[in-house]
């Protein structure tokens, strides 16, 4: 069986997903679908809307034949790290085609990417220029190197999937297919179309307090059941930012620097910015916090970080062993799993044991276990995220 593969989030999984998932079949003519979605946190840094073992079972639903978990320590990170991980665990999941959705379907990003690596891994400029993010000084370096900029964000991760096949030897093993991205832009916050709306849209119907046939245009009938109940954890509520306050509160400097990230002066910064708003809420807090060398999303990554406690060394030991976590599987999907068994070089886990919760899955628990507590649903406080979880299964294929 020949299987193509996706790199997603799911935040929610909704129509355009759907169409994501047969067009990546239909181009390829691929048999099995596969999946690596982030888990319990997206990249910006924020908890997602509803739980790993929810959205892998949407995905299910939605024709994806088998999800593996995008661990944490490359669920949220900038876009090369959160790139270089997922493609990494498709390629050893034997995927021989990654599919994405890009603003500019027509790129070659792989050639695109050749054509920059060099110069632009070799050249400090973007690194040092501390007058605009780092963002806006990547582009201009790709800029001059390829003639124009690549500002929109499918297409940012569509060069940072081909940076990545490249920097682990991959080419002539996997290709890159873009897709156009149709009707709803990502960052999208009205519903533009009649079936199709981007994932931030449908989160703001959801902080609306939406019914659930107001969602069922552009989400299957499941997932419009848990968008009218409201997420299981709202991103940067009071009880998050109060975590954080608490944390940096009571942590010395010294040992803030050994968060992740929380380097070249952040660590002072956060906490003179932490003290100054005690009494104010989180936008407030992040407004001042702000700065122009960061984007938002990196200065969110980074407060999560300190929300869990992440120093730089838990982070490099979990980037230098990543694994394969089934989070669910179609019949079809199975399949394809037993056919590989044999050439994965990833460990591949399916119930997670008493050592992995010390070792392998040390963050990631961690991470599900305060996603489980700051869940703002009663019942999800005795649903524990890693322990006592079984892959969810649906019968078809």
């Amino acid at each position: 069986m020949e299987a193509v593969g996706l790199i997603t989030e799911y935040n929610p999984f909704h129509n355009g997903h759907a169409y994501h998932v047969a067009q990546a079949k239909a181009l390829t003519g691929a048999d099995v679908v596969v999946a690596v979605m982030s888990g319990n946190y997206v990249q910006r840094g924020v908890p997602a809307t509803f739980d790993k073992w929810q959205r892998a079972e949407l995905a299910l639903l939605g024709g994806v034949d088998l999800v593996f978990e995008l661990p944490f320590a490359f669920a949220v990170q900038p876009a090369h790290i959160f790139a270089r991980g997922a493609v990494q665990l498709l390629a050893d999941a034997g995927v021989k085609t990654i599919v994405f959705g890009a603003e500019h379907g027509d790129l070659d990003f792989l050639a695109l990417a050749q054509q920059a690596h060099q110069r632009l891994m070799a050249d400090k400029q973007f690194s040092t220029d501390y007058s605009q993010t780092y963002a806006t000084a990547f582009n201009d370096v790709l800029a001059d190197v390829v003639g124009f900029r690549l500002t929109d964000p499918n297409d940012m991760l569509g060069f940072a999937y081909a940076t990545a096949v490249i920097e682990l030897d991959l080419l002539g093993t996997i290709t890159l297919q873009p897709i156009q991205r149709i009707k709803a832009g990502y960052h999208e916050t009205q519903l533009v179309d009649d079936h199709i709306a981007s994932a931030t849209a449908i989160r703001e119907l959801m902080d609306k307090q939406a019914s659930t046939t107001s969602f069922l245009p552009y989400v299957g009938q499941q997932a419009a059941e848990l968008l009218a109940q409201g997420a299981q954890t709202a991103p940067w509520s009071t009880t998050w930012y109060q975590a954080l306050q608490t944390k940096v509160m009571t942590t010395p400097i010294a040992e803030l620097e050994q968060i992740y990230q929380l380097t070249d002066g952040l660590a002072y910064r956060l906490q003179e910015q932490v003290a100054q708003h005690l009494a104010t809420d989180f936008t407030t807090f992040m407004a001042a916090y702000k700065s122009k060398r960061y984007t938002q999303a990196r200065l969110q990554r980074t407060l999560l970080y300190t929300v869990l406690n992440i120093t730089s060394a838990e982070m490099q030991t979990a980037m230098a062993t990543p694994y394969l976590r089934m989070l669910g599987a179609t019949t079809l999907g199975r399949r394809y799993l037993k056919q590989q068994r044999d050439k994965f070089s990833l460990p591949v886990i399916h119930k997670v044991e008493k050592d992995d919760l010390t070792g392998i899955l040390a963050l990631d628990y961690r991470a599900g276990r305060l996603y489980q507590l700051f869940s703002q649903r009663p019942a999800d406080l005795a649903k524990a995220q890693d322990t006592g979880r079984i892959p969810v299964f649906i019968e078809r294929g």
